[in-house]
């Protein structure tokens, strides 16, 4: 049995609440300041952090973004394993701390939400994507305050940072960046162009002040386009090929290149909940997963990256 802790009861605090109950954890205590009652749906609600991790083996750190560090942190110290939300931390020196906590407590197990990997349309072309040459990325969000304490790097381009180290296996050689202040104090729409050591490119439009929601993520290879609408869950994946005929092609120089087309449909799932179950079983088998402390630092240090050029280059 292992029994939880969740930290937060904002709006995403809730959502993991509910996950929670769907999973085989224990959910044994919550913490949040701002809740007045001695229980919620009979879990126990905690006021002081020590007295909680009395309590549990693991935490799942929901609060807002500036408490992440000092909370993990102490966490950590006493043992427990931790998820936390993304951002990991607000600076990339927080996060370079939590992943020595770790390194020195390998025992402990780590992982950081990063839901998007989790998504049903990343999962059904995940096994497709083979050798992006070019990644296009679009997120854009109408204005919500939570989450503006850190700049729309923090808040949404680094889900897609996350997918995209994830999809490129190479050193990042070049990056270029702008920024624009709108409502907030901090960067609230972002376009980086990022270029890998093996000459892959990827252009990343970040926004939080638009009409619309949107959530895609386009990969072009030498053999076809692979397309994800994460708001939609929901796949499409073109193969282009000389050899396998069909109703589909272009013709170039005499030579036919034939279109394969395929769509997952509207996928089903819930990526909270399987990022909760994935935490579960890590701790259960006592074995890292991917999203740990130590993988998610490269994001932030990109992240980081990606801010300070972004505030040099649009004189922010």
């Amino acid at each position: 049995m292992i029994k939880a802790g969740l930290i937060g009861y904002g709006h995403l605090g809730q959502i993991h609440f509910k996950c929670l109950q769907q999973t085989q954890f224990v959910l044994a205590g919550i913490l949040d300041p701002k809740l007045s009652d001695n229980a919620v749906n009979e879990v126990p609600v905690f006021q002081q952090l020590d007295a909680l991790l009395e309590e549990v083996d693991a935490v799942i750190i929901a609060s807002t973004t500036q408490t992440h560090f000092n909370i993990a942190k102490e966490c950590m110290e006493k043992g427990k394993h931790v998820f936390i939300e993304k951002p990991m931390t607000r600076t990339v020196a927080e996060a370079e701390t939590l992943k020595n906590i770790a390194d020195s407590m390998p025992q402990l197990i780590t992982q950081v939400g990063f839901v998007e990997r989790h998504n049903p349309a990343f999962q059904y072309l995940a096994k497709h994507i083979k050798d992006p040459k070019f990644i296009e990325v679009h997120r854009l969000a109408s204005f919500n305050p939570r989450g503006s304490e850190v700049s729309v790097i923090y808040d949404l381009m680094i889900h897609d940072l996350d997918l995209l180290l994830l999809t490129v296996n190479a050193p990042v050689k070049e990056i270029k960046a702008h920024g624009v202040k709108i409502i907030t104090d901090t960067i609230d729409i972002c376009n980086a162009r990022i270029e890998f050591e093996n000459r892959a490119v990827a252009n990343l439009t970040a926004s939080r002040v638009s009409l619309k929601q949107m959530r895609k993520f386009r990969i072009f290879q030498s053999d076809g386009y692979l397309s994800m609408d994460l708001n939609k869950k929901e796949s499409q994946k073109v193969e282009i090929s000389e050899q396998e005929p069909s109703e589909m092609y272009f013709e170039y120089n005499g030579r036919k290149k034939y279109l394969h087309f395929a769509s997952s449909g509207i996928l089903q799932g819930n990526a909270i909940l399987s990022e909760l179950h994935q935490f579960y079983y890590s701790i259960i088998n006592n074995k890292q997963g991917a999203a740990r402390i130590a993988n998610a630092l490269k994001t932030s240090i990109l992240a980081e990256q990606i801010e300070s050029i972004a505030i040099a280059s649009s004189n922010l």
